[in-house]
């Protein structure tokens, strides 16, 4: 790697990077270290590791912002403080956020720049994420796969991800309060506020999942389902109540339905789980659509129709956790709207 002052730095002196992290470990030097070949200008922001993230950071020369625990740590929190404190620094016209399981692909930054600075109408840009250790277990290969989105305009880009600082602070940031999916809720207000977010197809950094078992991903796909619940709540559009529906009916009601109603309707409520295997099917065709193999198809469809349980469980949470709050709080809207 170069240096923070080496050719490819000076060629985007107008990108800062943002790296967001909480006890990343050894993988948190391979995120610094890739910032700073692609960026004079680099601040990690921590929040309350208790490893030596902090120090870490410093004896780099990467400026830190450690968050207070005067209020609740989120990916969303991480992200605002580390574009405020870049702000007050002197503003860039790019900020390239990046999480502390990540590594920076080299000329991504660069390229990133160029297309942002000769297209006006992207807010948001990203490009591919790919798993550094597909081959680890299924697991990882799972999230590879899961990474590989096609390019164009898109939804939502996930956290790693190049920013416009205007489209960042005229959609107000992220909102800090929610804990997964905080980057849906940011890219619909870039796109409300006039801009594109869109996926190009270049390599843009590795991520290292680090999971090793099977309750380790139950956990993750029930963040989905909070996501999916907690992104309805606040907006209340049709479209965000698609997955929340899904899960609930394959998670919940299909298969509690099919049990209770066994007995009185002599077993035929069970023929309903047929229901499974028609999506496993779906979804292995559109994955063999998208490029996959066959086994890379069948496994992918397998863990999408299990998710639907972990989804349903994560929505119950949510609405256990609403309840017990009773908050009405309305959509977040940002500091400047």
């Amino acid at each position: 790697m170069s240096t923070p002052n080496g050719e490819q730095a000076r060629a985007t002196p107008d990108v800062s990077v943002v790296v967001i992290g909480r006890n990343e470990g050894n993988r948190l030097e391979l995120a610094l270290r890739s910032a700073l070949d692609a960026s004079p200008r680099v601040v990690y922001v921590d929040s309350a590791s208790t490893d030596e993230s902090a120090a870490l950071a410093r004896s780099l020369g990467v400026s830190v912002v450690e968050l207070s625990s005067d209020a609740p740590m989120s990916a969303a929190r991480g992200r605002n403080a580390g574009f405020s404190w870049l702000q007050c620094q002197g503003p860039s016209a790019y900020v390239q956020f990046l999480d502390g399981d990540c590594i920076l692909e080299p000329g991504w930054v660069r390229a990133g720049a160029r297309r942002l600075g000769a297209d006006p109408t992207i807010g948001v840009l990203a490009g591919r994420l790919r798993e550094r250790r597909r081959e680890r277990n299924v697991y990882h290969r799972l999230a590879d796969m899961e990474w590989n989105e096609p390019a164009g305009d898109v939804e939502s880009t996930g956290g790693i991800m190049m920013v416009r600082s205007v489209a960042w602070e005229r959609a107000g940031g992220m909102n800090p309060e929610i804990k997964a999916g905080e980057e849906l809720d940011f890219c619909l207000r870039v796109r409300e506020a006039g801009w594109r977010v869109v996926r190009g197809p270049e390599p843009m950094a590795s991520h290292e999942i680090d999971i090793a078992g099977f309750e380790e991903w139950w956990r993750r796909a029930e963040r989905g389902g909070i996501s999916y619940a907690e992104g309805w709540w606040r907006r209340r559009r049709v479209r965000d109540a698609r997955p929340v529906l899904s899960a609930l009916f394959w998670g919940g009601a299909l298969p509690v339905a099919s049990l209770a109603l066994a007995v009185p309707t002599f077993g035929l409520s069970l023929t309903l789980l047929a229901g499974y295997p028609q999506m496993w099917w779906r979804v292995r065709r559109h994955r063999l659509e998208r490029g996959d193999n066959e086994h890379d198809a069948r496994l992918y469809a397998l863990f999408c129709v299990l998710a639907k349980g972990a989804e349903f469980s994560g929505i119950w949470k949510f609405a256990r956790r609403l309840a017990g709050s009773g908050s009405s709080k309305p959509c977040y809207t940002g500091p400047n709207r």
